[in-house]
C-alpha cells in the first residue's frame, strides 16, 4: 500500500515472493498449492495477505504461513480490500443471469463474495 513492498506471483512452482525495495531484498518466498491469480495486501506492512489461486480457492496467509483456505464455488477472477469495513470482495466467472440483465439481452453475470 505504500509502495515500499513489492508482491510477485510465479507460476511454475507456483510461489510469492515479497521484496522489499528499500533495501533491495527478497524478505520472504512461498510455495502455494495453484497458480496466483490474484493478491491483496491486507495489512500495513507485508505481513497479512489474502491470494486468490487458480484452483478455486481464497488463502489467507499471515506471517507464521498459511492461516486457513476458503473454497469458491466458481472461478474467481479479481480480489478487492475495503479497509474502512474490512471486506474482502472476490469477483467470479460464471453462467447466472440476473433479472434485469435479462430483460436487457441476457447478458450472463458473475457473483461477488464478500469475506
Amino acid at each position: 500500500p505504500d509502495g515500499r513492498f513489492l508482491k510477485v506471483g510465479g507460476t511454475y512452482s507456483p510461489r510469492i515472493r515479497c521484496y522489499e525495495l528499500s533495501e533491495m531484498s527478497m524478505k520472504f518466498e512461498r510455495y502455494l498449492d495453484s497458480e496466483v491469480v490474484d493478491i491483496q495486501i491486507l495489512s500495513e506492512d507485508y505481513g497479512k495477505l489474502a491470494i486468490l489461486g487458480a484452483d478455486r480457492s481464497v488463502s489467507f496467509h499471515a506471517p507464521y504461513g498459511n492461516h486457513s483456505v476458503i473454497r469458491l464455488p466458481t472461478f474467481g477472477r479479481a480480489m478487492a480490500y475495503e479497509k474502512t469495513t474490512c471486506d474482502l470482495l472476490v469477483v467470479s466467472s460464471g453462467k447466472r443471469v440476473s433479472p434485469g440483465a435479462a430483460a436487457a439481452g441476457g447478458q450472463a453475470m458473475g457473483e461477488i463474495y464478500r469475506f
